[in-house]
Order: C-alpha cells, then sequence, then structure tokens
C-alpha cells in the first residue's frame, strides 16, 4: 500500500511538473507575438480568475443544497420529537393523575385495611406498577428532550452556515459577472488585432500546433510513469459513450475549419455554467488554461486513449485525479477568447483525433 501510494505521488508530481514545462513552453513561443500576447496574456488572466470564481461558486452551491437538505431533515426530526414529546408528557401527567388519587385514600390504610394475603399482594404489586412506569415516562421524555435539545443547536448551527453560504454566494456571483464583463471586452479586443484571414489561419495553426505539442508531451510521459491504477482504454465500448454535455453538435469533425486547417474535434452548443461530464474512468493528466482552447482539462483512459475538453468556464478537477464515467470535471465556459459558450470536445488515440460522433452515443 505505502509503496502504491508512493508511485502515485510520484506520478502526480512528474504530471504536474509535465504541466509546467508545457505552460513554460507556450509562454516562449507567445513572444514572437508581442500585441497578441499581452492581450492573450489578459484574456489567460481573466480566464483563470472566472475558473477559480466559478469553482468556488459551485462548490458553494453544492454545499448549499446539502446544508438545505440537512435543514429539511433536522425540521422533520424536529416535529417528530415535539410530537414524541408531546405524547409522552401526556402520558405522565395521566400517571401523576392516578398517583395521586390513588395517594388520597392513604397507602398505608389501603395495606392495613386488606383482610387476605392475595388482596394485600395486588395492592403492593400496584403501587410497584405505577412507581415504575412513572420512572420509566420521566426516563424517556428526559432522553426525548435531550434529544430535541441536541436537534435544536443543530439547526441552529446549520442556519448560520446557510446564512453565511447564501452571502459567499451572492458575492462570487457579483465578481464573476464583473469578470465576465472584463471577458467580453477582452474578446472584443483580441479580435481588433486579428484583423485579417491570414493573420486568424496563422493564429489558429499555431494554437493548434500547441495543443498537438503538448498533446504528444503528456503521451510520452504517461509511458514513462508508473501507473497506479490500469485503465482500459475506449475500444471496447466504441459507440457507447455518452455526450460530455447535452447541446447541439457544431465544427463537425474533419470538416475545414480555416485554410488548409480542418477540425479535430467538435464543438458542442450548451449554456455558460451547464457542468461538463468525464466521458469515461480515467486520470485527469492536465487542468490549465492553453492558447486558443481556454481552460482546458485531459482525461487518460488508457491503452493510448485521452479526450480533451476546452474553452470551459471552470475545470472542478486538479492534476492526478481519478475520474468515473459521468463524473463532472468542469462547467461550459467560453474561455480562450471564444464569444460564444460551448464545449470544444476531442478524443485521442495514440495522438491521433478520432471523430467523436463515431464514439459517443
Amino acid at each position: 500500500m505505502v509503496c502504491a501510494n508512493e508511485e502515485a505521488k510520484e506520478k502526480q508530481q512528474q504530471l504536474e511538473k509535465i504541466q509546467q514545462q508545457i505552460l513554460a513552453r507556450q509562454a516562449v513561443l507567445d513572444k514572437t507575438q508581442s500585441e497578441l500576447n499581452q492581450v492573450e496574456k489578459s484574456v489567460a488572466k481573466t480566464d483563470r480568475k472566472i475558473g477559480q470564481t466559478s469553482r468556488i461558486l459551485k462548490q458553494t452551491e453544492d454545499e448549499l443544497q446539502r446544508v438545505k437538505a440537512q435543514l429539511n431533515e433536522l425540521k422533520k426530526q424536529k416535529s417528530e420529537l415535539e410530537s414524541t414529546r408531546d405524547q409522552q408528557l401526556d402520558i405522565l401527567s395521566a400517571q401523576v393523575k392516578s398517583a395521586y388519587h390513588v395517594g388520597r385514600n392513604d397507602y398505608l390504610k389501603l395495606l392495613l385495611n386488606q383482610d387476605s394475603p392475595a388482596k394485600l399482594e395486588r395492592v403492593i404489586s400496584y403501587y410497584q406498577y405505577l412507581n415504575k412506569a412513572r420512572m420509566q415516562a420521566i426516563e424517556n421524555l428526559k432522553v426525548t428532550l435531550q434529544a430535541l435539545q441536541k436537534t435544536e443547536q443543530l439547526l441552529n448551527k446549520n442556519q448560520l452556515r446557510l446564512a453565511e453560504l447564501i452571502k459567499v454566494e451572492a458575492e462570487k456571483q457579483a465578481q464573476l459577472v464583473a469578470l465576465k464583463k472584463q471577458q467580453q471586452a477582452q474578446i472584443k479586443q483580441l479580435a481588433a488585432v486579428i484583423v485579417s484571414e491570414s493573420q486568424r489561419i496563422e493564429n489558429l495553426k499555431q494554437n493548434e500546433n500547441a495543443l498537438t505539442r503538448a498533446l504528444e508531451a503528456l503521451a510520452e510521459a504517461i509511458d514513462n510513469l508508473p501507473q497506479q491504477v490500469e485503465f482500459n482504454g475506449l475500444a471496447e465500448i466504441k459507440g457507447r459513450l455518452l455526450w460530455p454535455v447535452k447541446g447541439r453538435v457544431q465544427n463537425i469533425f474533419g470538416r475545414q475549419k480555416s485554410g488548409q486547417l480542418k477540425w479535430k474535434g467538435v464543438r458542442i452548443d450548451a449554456d455558460s455554467g451547464d457542468v461538463v461530464n468525464n466521458v469515461h474512468a480515467g486520470q485527469v493528466i492536465f487542468s490549465d488554461w492553453l492558447k486558443g482552447y481556454g481552460l482546458v482539462i485531459v482525461v487518460e483512459h488508457g491503452d493510448g486513449y485521452m479526450s480533451l475538453y476546452g474553452h470551459n468556464q471552470a475545470l472542478l478537477k486538479d492534476v492526478g485525479d481519478m475520474v468515473h464515467s459521468g463524473e463532472p470535471i468542469a462547467l461550459v465556459g467560453q474561455s480562450g477568447g471564444q464569444s460564444r459558450p460551448g464545449l470544444y470536445f476531442e478524443i485521442r488515440h495514440q495522438g491521433q483525433p478520432l471523430d467523436p460522433t463515431d464514439w459517443c452515443n
């Protein structure tokens, strides 16, 4: 177990190192285009801020739902305990009244007036039963009152947490609105810098080449890293993968993108903030911003297969995380200078792009 943990830690550290090397290499390439580079740096900075804010907001909203569910359950428990308490008070009240009426007949006189041992035994048994029942009723009531007090304390604690979360949510939503306005301004600025078709094609080519080199570096690294978990790839489930997000598939794989460039993935129209789900079990091997693709997450599925998710608003997983099929890994956005929200999605095998429409159902 210790060995496996050490190997997993070593793999994560090496993946993080490779990710930093990819980002550093990208920064060197960017130096050749000063004006465009300055705008893209601003875009990257804003995209990352949006990603961090959105991730915190998503975590806050998830916790809000959990706290609200707990509050509802605690309110239900409180209601049930109050009902139990009222019933126990009624029982105890009846027993006290009964004891009072018997007591008025003078317990000692009742004992002395019995003319047979059998009657005497019945009177003693009755008094013992009354006393025992009353003591048990008091004990039951005590337990109920303690449980009720504990539930009320938890209720108060959760209500305070709920108020705190609502405040954080409002703050993060306001930050997100401001950052998105900033993002829109930078997208316009980016479009103003790339004015000609030739500039656009050259920029797209550089972005695509940078992505290809990044994925090649990741693939090479995976081959040389110790494997904590062996994944079986995607070959056996071809055509049965779920799409990572619901929406209309645009920019069909293989069609002309610009100039001689062709689409190596697909773009799925979706609303900003929609959840992006992992298509199959694997490990996150990249989770950061990439030129032209914005906030990107790459999942390795074993046997040379990878899936890539780009232009996200937020990345919910980090390098080294194991992810299940259908697990949320990102939120749809328009990072990387996109004019509208949507998800860029690729599947690759041994570095070669595959048509996602052949693999997803």
